[in-house]
């Protein structure tokens, strides 16, 4: 069921991407591609490293150190990398790679599984408070000054509605103390019935230690949360660096409440569940691009070079994870382990016993 899922969502995320090119003007697409600077594609790039995998990095190590979890800024480096390729194959863009980042470091620490869990879901939970916080900004610029039709308003401001809702609920269940004494994913897993399966009420214990370690963190390490927090917002400033400056070479100047917009509308196409945000990303780029009078060969343009950045990223993921796999070799990995790293690592144990 799953690979037809998958299967299906690339057909259709392969289909909206030649579709928005059509629409885009592929004659058009070609010539700016074949004029754009590549020494700016480099620094882009290079932003994009210093974003994702420096800062990011560094986020996550911080809250790991809270933990008491000794692991070096290498290692989690090389696991943030690994998450970011997992992420970017799979259906789920921002979050699909991050069990395996979490046993990487399980792997490679003194960290338990519980706490190496924890630290992921506290590091994305910050993250992605920034990213709302960033997104509202960006839907408030285009309500303020801009005619937004009515559906494409209230489709926002539904998408906008269910965030808060959904921070208010973690709000709510990890600051707070609930008559039924259940965290914010025990809630969700009552809720929708999930807790009748039988893996997961094995392991409901495991699911209750980690949320009660999520609980402490922002309850008691106010101090780490606002660095978190503060590096959380340089990633994404450095996002909207990216975003100017690519538009500055297509030829354009936009105001940093553009660039907002702009990201507003990215992140939003990162949710749709297709492997890569394949057309997803290119249609929400052509269309806010041409809503800003950019151009929409110039919207396509653009999520050509980000995607460019994001898959060079992705091959160093690829390296980062082989080199786990190596190291941890003659390990047996436990059912915990994400199934992206047991496939991987019975082929190269496969690979070895031949040799």
């Amino acid at each position: 069921m799953k690979k037809v899922f998958f299967l299906a969502s690339l057909i259709l995320g392969l289909l909206l991407f030649l579709f928005t090119g059509q629409q885009a003007g592929v004659d058009d697409v070609l010539k700016i591609i074949s004029t754009f600077p590549i020494q700016i594609i480099i620094a882009v790039f290079l932003i994009n490293f210093i974003a994702i995998a420096i800062v990011g990095s560094f986020r996550w190590k911080i809250i790991l150190e809270s933990q008491n979890c000794k692991v070096s800024f290498l290692k989690v480096l090389r696991a943030k990398l690994a998450g970011f390729l997992v992420s970017y194959i799979t259906p789920s863009v921002l979050v699909g790679g991050e069990p395996v980042r979490a046993y990487m470091i399980k792997e490679r620490s003194n960290c338990g599984w519980e706490k190496s869990f924890a630290s992921v879901v506290i590091d994305q939970t910050i993250y992605f408070f920034t990213i709302f916080l960033f997104m509202i900004i960006g839907f408030l610029f285009l309500v303020e000054y801009s005619s937004l039709p009515a559906e494409i308003f209230y489709g926002f401001g539904t998408i906008i509605a269910l965030m808060i809702f959904v921070f208010y609920v973690f709000y709510s269940r990890v600051l707070n103390k609930n008559s039924d004494g259940d965290g914010f994913f025990m809630f969700f897993i009552k809720t929708i019935k999930l807790d009748k399966i039988k893996f997961i009420k094995s392991r409901e214990e495991n699911i209750d230690a980690t949320e009660k370690m999520i609980s402490h963190f922002f309850k008691k390490k106010r101090k780490v949360f606002i660095e978190a927090f503060a590096l959380s917002i340089l990633e994404l400033l450095l996002y909207l660096m990216i975003i100017w400056i690519v538009i500055f070479y297509l030829g354009s100047t936009i105001r940093i409440v553009q660039t907002a917009s702009i990201f507003f509308l990215l992140t939003l196409a990162n949710f749709i569940p297709i492997p890569g945000s394949l057309g997803s990303f290119e249609m929400a780029l052509t269309f806010i691009f041409d809503f800003f009078g950019l151009g929409k060969s110039n919207g396509f343009t653009f999520s050509l070079i980000f995607r460019f950045v994001n898959i060079a990223l992705v091959f160093i993921g690829f390296f980062s994870l082989i080199y786990f796999e190596l190291k941890t070799i003659s390990h047996h990995f436990s059912l915990e382990a994400p199934k992206p790293l047991l496939r991987i690592h019975r082929f190269l144990v496969k690979i070895v016993c031949r040799k």
